[in-house]
């Protein structure tokens, strides 16, 4: 069972609420018409879903299938930080706002929370596309 009180304690937790206000400082340096940025930003998007799918699977996978899988999962964790790592640099060559990259935190000392990041991401992306 699920206990967010319990996940929000932990040191590397992503509340909603941080993960919305990260993504809205997002959504405004997407209001730059620059092509490539928009580009960058949809690798973001779909490295997220490709990464998010595997992960949620792994609640319901034997440990046979996680131990097939695990390799899969760390890599497509590893895209979804790559691909958002581009759109923070080139959003910084545009010299666009960053703080959002600052209040996500460093992806060496923060990478499950980044992972919790792509989950909120598709969370919004799919409630926003209502």
């Amino acid at each position: 069972m699920f206990n967010d009180k319990n996940y929000l304690e932990k040191r590397d937790s992503l509340s909603f609420k941080e993960a919305l206000e990260i993504y809205q400082l997002i959504d405004k340096v997407l209001e730059c018409k620059d092509e490539y940025l928009h580009e960058l930003w949809g690798n973001v998007i779909r490295s997220a879903l490709a990464y998010s799918k595997v992960r949620t699977e792994w609640n319901y996978l034997s440990r046979e299938e996680k131990q097939n899988k695990d390799s899969v999962r760390t890599g497509l964790h590893n895209a979804f930080m790559t691909d958002l790592k581009a759109f923070y640099r080139l959003s910084q060559e545009l010299e666009l706002t960053g703080d959002w990259f600052e209040k996500l935190g460093s992806s060496e000392e923060f990478r499950k929370r980044w992972g919790d990041f792509a989950g909120y991401v598709l969370c919004i992306e799919s409630i926003r596309a209502r």
